[in-house]
Formats: C-alpha cells, sequence, structure tokens
C-alpha cells in the first residue's frame, strides 16, 4: 500500500467544520482538497472513507480542487456596483459641467413682458412664409428669401423721433400687421420676425443682434435715442431689416444678442410702449428696470428707461432720466444720447448745458435733421458759448430723412409762402416730436399751437412750449400749454 495516501487528519477536520457550518471551502483555504479514486477516477470529499461508486476504500488520492466558480449573484453585485460608481460620476461631471454652464448664461429676469420669454417662435401664421423660406437649399438663400418677403410686405412704418411706441408683438403678429400703412413697427420687431423664420426653416445660430455704428458717419446709430436699431446675425452674413438687404458681416458693426439681452430689448420696448401710450406708471417702470438688469453692455436700456422717466418719472424724473442719459453716454458715445440729454437740460432750465450737448450730437452727426433743428433753436444761446457752432440750416440741407426737406423749406430764404405753409403743415402733421412740432408751429400759427395742445402728450407739450419759447414765440408757447388766451 505504498501508493495509499492518507489525509491529514486536521486537515479532515477542518473541512468537515467547514461544511457543517456552511463556509464556503475559497474561504478557509485557497486550495480546496478532493480525494480520486484510483481505480474508477471518481472523485469524492475530502474524508470520505470508500468511492462512492466502486466502493473501495484503498487508494483514494488526494488531489487539488480548481477553484470553485463564483455565484452570479456576486457577479451582479459587483457589477451593478461598479455602474453605479461610472454612472455617480459621470452625474458629478454632469452636474458640474452644468452648473459651469449655467454661470456662463444669464438668466432672464423674472419682471419680463410675457413675449420676452419665447420670442423666436414661429406660428401658424407663418406657416406659408417657412415654406417658401425653407425652398430654398443653402443658409444664404433662405437669409435673402427672408429678408426680401418681411420687406416686400411692409406698409407699416417705424417708428420715427418722439413718436408712441407698440408694444412688443409676437412673430406671427408681427407678420399680420406688415401690410397696414396705418401701424407702427420697430427694427427689433423686424428682427425678431426674421430670426424666427429662419430659425424654423433650420438655421438654429441665427441670432438677432444690435447695430453698435451707425450706416453713415454723419448721421447715429438710432434717430429716436431710445429705442437702439437692430439687424439679423446669419453666418457670414448681416440682413438690414429696415432695408431688406443682406450684407457681409464684417461691414457692420454688431453685437448678438443673448437670450437674456434679448429679454432685455423686448423689455424696454414694452416699458416704451406703457411710457408713451399712457400706459401703468409702475408696469412701464418694472419692465424699464428689467431692461436695465437683462442687457447691462448695452447703452439702449439705458436710454429707454431714461425716456419713461422723462415720461412718468414726476418732479424727480428729469433727474433720474439725466443719470440714466450719462450712464448711457459712458457706454457708447452716440449722438442721440447727447441731443436726448440736452432736452432734459433744457427742461430743467439749465441753458448753457442743453446748448453744448446739442453742440456734441450736431458736430457727431452734422447730417442729422433733428441736431440741426436744435441748432437752429438754440442759436441764441450757441452764439455766447460758441461762435463756431455749425449752421442748423446747412444740417436741415444735408439730412437724409424725408421730414428734412420740409423743414429746410421753412429755413431757406427763397421759399415762397405758400410753399412754406405747405412744408409746414406737412411737417407738423408727420410727426409728435417735440422739436420738429414746434418749428412748425413757428410758421403756422396760433391754430397750429392749440392742435398741438391737444394732440402732444403732457410732457411733450412742456418741451415743445421751451422750444418756441427759445425760439422768441412765448404767446404760441402759452396756447402748447393750454392758455386760450396766448399769455405768459
Amino acid at each position: 500500500m505504498g501508493d495509499l495516501i492518507v489525509p491529514d487528519e486536521g486537515a479532515r477536520v477542518a473541512s468537515g467544520r467547514a461544511l457543517v457550518e456552511g463556509a464556503a471551502p475559497d474561504v478557509l483555504s485557497p486550495q480546496a482538497m478532493s480525494l480520486e479514486c484510483a481505480h474508477c477516477g471518481t472523485r469524492c470529499p475530502d474524508g470520505s472513507p470508500r468511492c462512492p461508486k466502486c466502493l473501495r476504500s484503498t487508494n483514494l488520492l488526494v488531489v487539488v480542487d480548481a477553484p470553485p466558480p463564483r455565484s452570479h449573484r456576486r457577479r451582479w453585485a459587483l457589477a451593478v456596483g461598479a455602474l453605479v460608481l461610472v454612472l455617480g460620476g459621470g452625474g458629478a461631471w454632469q452636474t458640474l459641467r452644468s452648473r459651469r454652464a449655467l454661470e456662463r448664461v444669464r438668466p432672464i429676469p423674472m419682471e419680463v413682458p410675457p413675449q420676452a420669454n419665447d420670442p423666436l417662435v414661429a406660428g401658424a401664421e407663418l406657416q406659408e412664409a417657412l415654406v417658401r423660406v425653407r425652398a430654398e437649399h443653402d443658409p444664404v438663400g433662405r437669409a435673402r428669401r427672408a429678408a426680401e418677403m418681411v420687406h416686400q410686405r411692409r406698409q407699416a412704418a417705424l417708428v420715427g423721433e418722439g413718436e408712441a411706441v407698440p408694444a412688443p408683438r409676437s412673430p406671427d403678429l408681427i407678420w399680420r400687421v406688415l401690410p397696414s400703412a396705418r401701424e407702427r413697427v420697430s427694427t427689433l420687431d423686424l428682427a425678431r420676425l426674421v430670426a424666427t423664420l429662419l430659425r424654423a426653416a433650420g438655421d438654429p445660430a441665427v441670432t438677432v443682434a444690435e447695430r453698435t455704428a451707425p450706416a453713415r458717419p454723419d448721421e447715429p446709430v438710432d434717430p429716436t435715442g431710445m429705442l437702439g436699431t437692430f439687424v439679423v446675425r446669419a453666418g457670414d452674413h448681416v440682413v438690414e431689416v429696415a432695408e431688406g438687404t443682406l450684407t457681409a458681416h464684417g461691414s457692420v458693426a454688431h453685437q448678438a444678442l443673448d437670450p437674456a439681452a434679448l429679454a432685455g430689448a423686448i423689455a424696454a420696448q414694452s416699458a416704451l410702449e406703457l411710457a408713451t401710450n399712457r400706459g401703468p406708471r409702475d408696469r412701464a417702470l418694472q419692465y424699464a428696470n428689467a431692461a436695465v438688469e437683462a442687457w447691462s453692455t448695452s447703452p439702449t436700456p439705458l436710454l429707454a428707461r431714461a425716456r419713461v422717466w422723462i415720461e412718468v418719472g414726476g418732479s424727480s424724473g428729469l433727474d433720474l432720466a439725466d443719470s440714466d442719459l450719462r450712464a448711457a453716454i459712458a457706454l457708447r458715445d452716440d449722438p442721440a444720447a447727447h441731443l436726448a440729454r440736452a432736452r432734459v437740460l433744457l427742461a430743467t432750465d439749465r441753458l448753457a448745458e442743453a446748448a453744448t450737448e446739442s453742440l456734441r450730437a450736431a458736430r457727431m452727426a452734422p447730417a442729422w435733421g433733428s441736431a440741426g433743428l436744435a441748432m437752429i433753436a438754440l442759436g441764441p444761446v450757441l452764439a455766447r458759448l460758441d461762435a463756431s457752432a455749425p449752421n442748423g440750416c446747412d444740417g436741415l440741407r444735408r439730412g437724409r430723412a424725408p421730414w428734412t426737406d420740409d423743414a429746410y423749406a421753412l429755413c431757406a430764404s427763397d421759399v415762397p409762402d405758400d410753399a412754406r405753409r405747405s412744408a409746414a403743415t406737412r411737417l407738423l402733421a408727420g410727426s409728435d416730436d417735440p422739436l420738429r412740432a414746434a418749428y412748425a408751429v413757428r410758421s403756422l400759427g396760433a391754430d397750429a399751437a392749440r392742435s398741438v395742445h391737444g394732440r402732444l402728450r403732457m410732457g411733450s407739450q412742456r418741451e415743445a412750449a421751451r422750444w418756441l419759447m427759445l425760439l422768441g414765440h412765448g404767446e404760441l408757447a402759452a396756447l402748447v400749454l393750454g392758455d386760450v388766451d396766448g399769455g405768459l
């Protein structure tokens, strides 16, 4: 029995204890042992007295078992644990990235008009137009088609200087009112409409942008001095929405608006609409403040809030408007902002400062008709301050706006009286701007002054009266303010 191997008794006891206690053999020992019958090759547990097959009790050889396979449950537990770790780490990384992205994207203020929360969505009214835009096979063709369609459809006039501002409409409603000559739209309205068409047609990168420099160096960017001028950035091109043309983006100074800035621009127009149409004072100021908060990189919301302060701010509104105008000029030196400040200074009887601001506007924009009118009205004050002040009539002669032809006719010496009166009538009927109204009333007389009193808002009446005082017509100024006798 030289080939008989007798297992160690201690090992058998330990193995038996392990089986009784239910412990896994590979936990107690790194090498599990079994017995193999040398006669038939059958294996039996370590410690068996005989082969379970041939029942021999001799030649039971000790062999080392391979490690038993781990249970599927344990494998699943390990796999699930690893997956949780991976997903947890990935989720943490994604959360961190999201937080960093939120830090870069400025939130839209809560106190904005409803149109500011979803400003570039195409509804049912635009579906027919979208079919025509989508028919173009490249982004440039789509941008050109959208610009031409909006321009050809538009009969509504752009908001002018001193005019009441329309509310910001949805893109569908803007499209609907364009054929009406009685309507007014802003360049922001047109830019939102064009951008909506292009985005819905498959160009998601299209954005509304503000023009930051004038198309011509002798004019202001925005003659209204409160609304701003807007275009559409479409790839390497800019859509000039007022003219319906496409221009290389490098030839137009502009700044694209992110969602918060666009919401601010819409809030500014809403504030101006309420202020210039006798809307709720608190809501107008709420929207104006939201515009400044959301769009802090541009002077336009400050200019808009200044106009709101003038319209609804009461006795302290002028000082607050002056503060906003000075801040706007610090952001961008623009002639319209200087002339807007001159109007505020005139209202507070600071004539020398008003003349200085008007002079800056006229020198920065020599072909701007409003600056030319201010030079004429402030002529006596400017003569004492600066003998080299530009001639206001020359500014009207160089002006490109349609109304400047009629204004120049009142200034030129060789115009017949009948033609002069016709020009003044057209000038007065064409705008509610107080400076333009005062200049026309000077030629038309008392009846025109009374009509201005009935047509203009209180703040505009006061400004028109002050311009008439500077022009040497105190009796007409009194009629504008409602003094039926024309006395002061």
